[in-house]
């Protein structure tokens, strides 16, 4: 309690704004379901002192929640950094202005083209926002997998079985092919959203298809942890109404090859599917029902149990398979994450058992999907081990950072066993020791001489790293003798560390990029060509220029490397 206490306190006494701003550090905001108690007493105290006897009466009810937070042990504990990352992906991607808005109804057509949000939701509640994020807008077919959902909820999986597939079309989300059983292949192509739709609908005969919409709603106010209203939208209906044609086409095949669930009436049937598509939320909304996916059902801003998880897991499969529209096989083998997007221009993506996220903007690609939005979730998994098959690598990711772990906790741990394995004389932990040397002493002669201060930067960083003590006189022999060779040294490092990339892990790239980083840039800038050599290394060890523009950015931040 007396650690608590001391992280928010100064002067022995501290306040409801220092404890909120602690909380809203590590991601958490004061509508957290877990920490309702504290802030409705902190509320109550306004802007009254706090004592240590007071802040232990305080948070007494939910210490153990509180202690997480406050020591950085939620899902993600580097939130900060993690949010820097995000942020800098955000503004990578906002200058792309290829494609274009869906033209097939006015007002996604007149949507503005420049809306650019996304918006992170943690299974732990952690919540971060960039940009447009709280714009309204129809969230078209990113509601299918969900009403899917509602399906086996309502009605079973063998019932809904019987009328819609799971299996991958590989054809254009609106194609009028079906299985060779007449069921349509899955729910995310129109014909299984509109099948779908009339299992729902066939569930509740004395109910309108606008109330079983609103049914539908309610689970999305659930999966979005009531943050905001969940909406209809009367123009986007009518809009989608009228231009059903391609979609009574499809209605009235699934009657005439399948038939309908329970003889549903087909034009209720279509409403309930057009209704579905003309639902309105926002980004931020998004990445909370998303986040409630990634936590199996539970919400987790909330704690309330809205779908049960064997239920998420298959919703996550046919969002794998088929989610983003007849592209899902690239997005699943760039990507690797569940996600379903809309002509609206958002993406719901989900990150099993660690966070959600949504992105928006109105500009689609060829198959229908936000550019910006795709282009968000590659980015996001080249820095972070986020894609399904990460953790086959061996180790060897290309350096992606994991969320999940403090980034410091896990060099320490790291720094450690290598300063052990050397002091023992490993022969491993040498050729790490020799191949650090040799990246910093040729990062420095690369213009031609190493001063007497660069070698003390050397010696020092050395010392730093794995405990290794080498004297600058040493280290002016080594660095003469390399100069003496004559060839470019630089080229011959980045030759060097390409053949040794195979045989090195995560670990050892990791440490080689730091050292080259330190010497680099010791005089505290960095200059277009020494981010250019420190580019061409990272090259050469096969980590991605986002990995280096993350350490970059935290350089620039005056965060601890």
């Amino acid at each position: 309690m007396t650690q608590l206490f001391d992280a928010v306190a100064q002067g022995g006494v501290t306040s409801r704004q220092a404890i909120l701003a602690r909380m809203a550090e590590a991601g958490i905001g004061p509508d957290d379901h877990r920490i309702a108690g504290t802030c409705r007493k902190l509320d109550a105290l306004g802007d009254a002192a706090i004592d240590r006897a007071g802040f232990a009466e305080l948070i007494g009810d939910e210490l153990l929640t509180v202690s997480r937070i406050f020591r950085r042990q939620l899902i993600i504990p580097d939130w900060q950094d993690f949010c820097h990352a995000i942020r800098g992906i955000y503004d990578e991607v906002a200058p792309d202005r290829s494609g274009a808005n869906a033209d097939y109804i006015p007002i996604l057509r007149d949507a503005d083209p420049e809306k650019w949000g996304v918006s992170i939701c943690s299974i732990d509640g952690q919540r971060f926002s960039c940009g447009d994020v709280d714009i309204y807008h129809s969230i078209q077919s990113v509601s299918k997998p969900l009403t899917y959902s509602f399906a086996l909820l309502r009605e079973g999986e063998e019932f809904t079985s019987r009328f819609v597939g799971t299996e991958p079309s590989g054809r254009p989300f609106n194609a009028l092919d079906l299985l060779p059983d007449m069921r349509p292949f899955n729910p995310c192509v129109n014909a299984g959203a509109i099948m779908t739709a009339g299992i729902v609908a066939s569930g509740s005969p004395e109910k309108s298809a606008r109330e079983v919409t609103y049914d539908i709603m309610a689970m999305w106010s659930g999966l979005s942890g009531g943050i905001a209203e969940v909406r209809f939208s009367e123009e986007t209906m009518l809009s989608e109404r009228s231009t059903a044609h391609n979609n009574y086409a499809i209605s009235y095949l699934l009657q005439g090859r399948k038939g309908l669930p329970r003889d549903v009436d087909l034009h209720k049937m279509l409403e309930v599917y057009l209704s579905c598509c003309s639902i309105e939320m926002t980004c931020e909304m998004l990445s909370v029902a998303a986040a409630t996916l990634a936590n199996g059902g539970v919400c987790p801003l909330t704690g309330e149990q809205v779908l049960p998880t064997e239920l998420v897991k298959k919703t996550l499969a046919v969002m794998q398979f088929a989610g983003m529209y007849d592209n899902a096989g690239v997005f699943t083998l760039q990507v690797g994450l569940p996600a379903k997007s809309g002509v609206a221009g958002a993406i719901l993506v989900v990150v099993p058992n660690l966070m959600g996220f949504a992105t928006f903007s109105p500009r689609l690609d060829s198959y229908g999907n936000s550019v910006r939005g795709v282009a968000f979730c590659r980015k996001l998994v080249e820095r972070f081990t986020f894609h399904v098959y990460d953790s086959l690598s061996g180790g060897r990711t290309g350096c992606k950072l994991d969320p999940r772990e403090s980034q410091h906790n896990r060099k320490q741990r790291d720094l450690s066993d290598l300063k052990w394995a050397l002091a023992h004389g490993d022969r491993s932990a040498r050729k790490v020791h020799d191949l650090l040397l040799e990246t910093m002493i040729d990062i420095c002669i690369a213009d031609g001489d190493v001063e007497d201060d660069e070698l003390d930067i050397i010696a020092n960083t050395l010392d730093t790293i794995i405990g290794s003590r080498i004297a600058p006189a040493q280290l002016r022999v080594l660095s003469e003798a390399r100069l003496a060779q004559g060839s470019a040294p630089f080229d011959g490092l980045l030759a060097l560390l390409g053949r040794e990339c195979p045989t090195l892990d995560d670990n050892v790239r990791g440490l080689l990029l730091e050292a080259a980083f330190r010497v680099s840039c010791a005089d505290g800038e960095i200059e277009p060509e020494e981010y250019a050599r420190l580019a061409g290394i990272a090259g050469a060890l096969g980590v991605h220029k986002g990995i280096l523009d993350i350490q970059v950015d935290r350089f620039r931040r005056g965060a601890t490397l």
